[in-house]
């Protein structure tokens, strides 16, 4: 990528840093849109995995609980913010070695040190709030879950393995977050159904980085982790864990009430199995799945096939619970 196309907006108050080069916009509009952007609420659809239990187990049930539910959802969007600022007030300097991440708002020097800080502080505050809200085992897995994710950006993210692992680690306490809120019984299967997908996802991203970046002394500079990993080694883990996903989602459905049960194992497979199909596509074939987030937002077939799923799945939830 040439030094131009660093450029996020001409204006007179571009400012220029080692590399590349970035602007300051001073403009109030442009300034409140980089400040959102430093939210990252485009992956907030990634917080909807603390209705997965709900939604699964007893979507009836749970309405009684719908306040909890909605304030322990919220707590955790607010909370991964609050990691997202972290991450990358820490990375600045290396997310402007990335093709990609260089155009986050820190990094791109659309916002700076002081006020990332100063939205940080708002952001605990706010966290601490809502964690007075929540019952509190809900709050102590929220606090599990910014601990965990202060580990990772202090030390555990250069750590191979150890990184992805901590990642769907966070996933996992979402919806456990979500069961407990909903006064549920945790399911084991469920949990690591939820666990093995984000591994994948995980390390698809990985791949994505390594097999995308163009010289392997960018890569480590950008991210060391990743001369540890192998596109090869990546691309046969990533396999196994979502086949093992794939595997644990029948046996999660199977659990429901008979005959439901084997009716939503047995129509809904196709969904599932397609959506490992497409994102192995997207990662292996188009060198795409670097963000799976964006990717789902992009890709129509997938969309498709998710609103499918859902529309054939939802009936069946409600009528076994």
């Amino acid at each position: 990528m040439n030094r131009q196309a660093a450029v996020i907006y001409a204006s007179p108050d571009a400012v220029t840093v080692d590399s590349p080069t970035v602007t300051r916009e001073t403009r109030p509009l442009h300034q409140i849109s980089a400040h959102v952007a430093l939210l990252r609420p485009r992956h907030w659809i990634k917080g909807s995995l603390v209705l997965v239990a709900p939604l699964i187990t007893a979507p009836v049930a749970s309405l009684s609980h719908i306040a909890t539910i909605g304030l322990t959802l919220l707590s955790f969007l607010i909370a991964a913010s609050t990691v997202y600022v972290v991450n990358d007030l820490r990375d600045r300097e290396s997310d402007r070695l990335h093709p990609v991440k260089r155009l986050r708002p820190l990094a791109s020097g659309r916002v700076s040190v002081p006020a990332a800080v100063a939205v940080l502080v708002v952001l605990l505050v706010v966290t601490l709030a809502l964690l007075v809200t929540v019952p509190p085992l809900v709050a102590a897995i929220i606090g599990v879950y910014l601990v965990m994710n202060l580990w990772y950006s202090l030390s555990l993210k250069h750590q191979p393995l150890v990184d992805v692992s901590v990642v769907a680690g966070g996933f996992v306490l979402r919806v456990l977050a979500g069961t407990i809120a909903a006064g549920l019984d945790v399911q084991p299967i469920l949990l690591i159904c939820v666990y093995c997908a984000c591994v994948a996802l995980s390390l698809g991203k990985r791949r994505h980085e390594l097999a995308g970046l163009a010289a392997d002394e960018t890569a480590a500079r950008h991210r060391p982790v990743l001369a540890a990993y192998s596109v090869q080694f990546l691309d046969h883990v990533v396999v196994v864990n979502l086949v093992a996903a794939l595997v644990c989602y029948v046996a999660s459905m199977s659990q429901l009430q008979a005959p439901y049960g084997a009716a939503a194992a047995g129509l809904t497979f196709p969904f599932a199995a397609f959506t490992v199909y497409r994102y192995l596509q997207m990662l292996m074939v188009e060198r795409s799945g670097g963000d799976p987030v964006e990717d789902l937002i992009r890709d129509r077939s997938m969309q498709v096939n998710l609103g499918l799923w859902a529309a054939i799945l939802m009936p069946i939830l409600i009528l076994s619970s």
